[in-house]
């Protein structure tokens, strides 16, 4: 008897939670993105139509539910969501469902298979228009349609035709749905947030300095560049940058929401339209066109008072090094990983690429240096800008990974000098800027071995052409197989290399040499 009761009950319970009322919420109120960069991007730039990385989604709802168990729709999402990567807070949670059925051809063919629409196409001999009744009989490879003529499956012919649908499915959405269903729970106003994980986003750092006449100071101006690949925007959201790499599990890596999106917003061309023949002809299936070029990216906004847009390229380089900075991110500690707020409302957009100032010193102390990295030969010299990150020295902020532009006054104006490529740099740490090879300072080498092919000699000479003193640096890395002699006994060591530091007087020539061998051979 007890058995009974459960397997009886058990039948009740099953159409109470099937015929679950359903809760559409059309937007948040409000809503919050953190924007996370790629960190297998490297040194590359942000793909514009496809960013690779993802963003933290976070929205405020405010929803009235009806008592028991209820489905709730959250229209809006971001279109790239991750579903089992969601969360609410405010109810509990059963189930949810990524919702690809969306408003596009692909959704209405298929909501109306096996039911009747108006066919309307041109006749391509008299060009006169006509309106027929038609039945969807399939859509999974190529729209099969029954008319008066009988099946027949159609394809673009580039004429004036379409299917009109007597009205819209239902369960088809505008707009990227996931839906949730409630435990049963009281009912009710409620407040509640939906957190998640969305692909198609990423963002970048890029750096702009100004080298000061002297080679001993630099300003330095940050820009955050965030890029979104998603259809949704997300109207004057809280939004930010992490910086620093996290790890993923492979169930957020899960970009299936791509292949859905795809799928529901591109039918192919064989599914589409019109007719090639018909079950009584001998026409061919005809070759569908290619699919139209994507839209270009929207051009990339500065937030800079649009005065300071000039024609001249010279003189728009000299402004945007001195524009007004409106509005600056905020740097905040998020555990090991540092977080970049903008401190005001933002929308980020669908399909677009927004930059935002994050950094603005106005004189960051260091040293210009030449410099030949060395592994038993020397090579070529180089420009860089070398400083300690820290307040002392005019900065003190974390410094994510990105490109650097690098700029100098001359009699001509402001001019370009360099690019330079920087990882992510911690506070007290020391950060040099590589953006060029020098023209006024030059070596010239030649290289001897001794007899027994054991020792190389090197002889490095030196040339600064350049009214003025420069500092020149030899770097020589540690554990690379390699023993040296010749050296000066007071090389300075840092971490993995060893300096060999000197001063070039003004239109000066200088040699040096040392001598270098393998350092297992040289036992022998």
């Amino acid at each position: 008897m007890r058995r009974l009761l459960a397997i009886t009950l058990a039948a009740i319970a099953a159409p109470a939670l099937a015929d679950a009322p359903v809760i559409t919420s059309a937007a948040p109120d409000k809503v919050a993105v953190t924007l996370y960069r790629d960190p297998n991007r490297g040194e590359g730039e942000i793909d514009r139509s496809d960013p690779s990385s993802f963003a933290l989604i976070a929205e405020t709802r405010t929803i009235d539910l009806p008592p028991g168990v209820v489905t709730v729709r959250f229209e809006g999402v971001a279109g790239g969501i991750v579903p089992q990567s969601a969360i609410l807070f405010g109810t509990d949670p059963r189930e949810r469902n990524r919702d690809a059925a969306l408003l596009s051809q692909k959704g209405l063919v298929d909501g109306f298979t096996g039911q009747s629409v108006i066919l309307k196409r041109t006749d391509p001999a008299t060009g006169k228009v006509t309106e027929e009744r038609a039945t969807v009989r399939s859509a999974a490879n190529r729209l099969v349609l029954t008319t008066p003529r009988g099946v027949e499956a159609v394809y673009c012919s580039g004429l004036n035709q379409t299917l009109i649908y007597p009205g819209t499915p239902a369960g088809l959405s505008a707009k990227p749905v996931l839906s949730m269903t409630t435990k049963d729970q009281p009912g009710g106003r409620v407040t509640i947030t939906l957190a998640y994980i969305a692909t198609g986003f990423d963002w970048d750092a890029t750096y702009v300095a100004k080298l000061a006449d002297d080679g001993k100071s630099m300003s330095l101006l940050s820009w955050l560049t965030m890029a979104s690949g998603d259809e949704t925007s997300f109207v004057d959201a809280t939004t930010s940058a992490v910086a620093g790499r996290i790890n993923r599990s492979d169930d957020t890596r899960d970009d299936t929401g791509r292949d859905a999106r795809w799928e529901a917003e591109n039918l192919n061309k064989w599914d589409s339209c019109w007719p090639a023949g018909t079950t009584t002809s001998d026409l061919g299936y005809g070759i569908p066109p290619p699919p139209p070029p994507p839209a270009p990216p929207p051009p990339m906004a500065m937030m800079m008072e649009s005065a300071d847009i000039v024609v001249t390229a010279q003189k728009m380089e000299a402004r945007a090094m001195n524009a007004p900075v409106a509005i600056t991110a905020v740097s905040e500690a998020l555990g090991d990983l540092k977080l970049y707020r903008i401190p005001i409302p933002v929308t980020v957009a669908a399909h677009s690429q927004k930059q935002v100032a994050f950094l603005n010193a106005e004189k960051v102390n260091g040293s210009l240096i030449y410099r030949s990295k060395v592994s038993g030969e020397p090579d070529s010299p180089e420009m860089l800008f070398r400083f300690r990150n820290r307040k002392a020295e005019g900065l003190g902020n974390p410094l994510p990974a990105g490109k650097a532009v690098v700029y100098q006054e001359s009699p001509w104006g402001t001019q370009l000098i360099g690019e330079s490529t920087m990882r992510d740099k911690a506070v007290d740490e020391e950060v040099e800027m590589v953006f060029g090879n020098p023209t006024s300072v030059t070596m010239q080498r030649k290289s001897e071995q001794d007899k027994a092919k054991r020792w190389t000699t090197v002889t490095a000479t030196l040339r600064n052409a350049n009214p003025f003193a420069v500092n020149y640096e030899f770097e020589f890395p540690t554990g690379d197989g390699l023993i040296y002699k010749g050296l000066p006994a007071k090389l300075v060591s840092k971490p993995g290399k060893k300096l060999w530091q000197m001063a070039l007087a003004p239109g000066s020539e200088t040699k040096v040499v040392w001598s270098y061998a393998d350092a297992e051979r040289a036992k022998d």
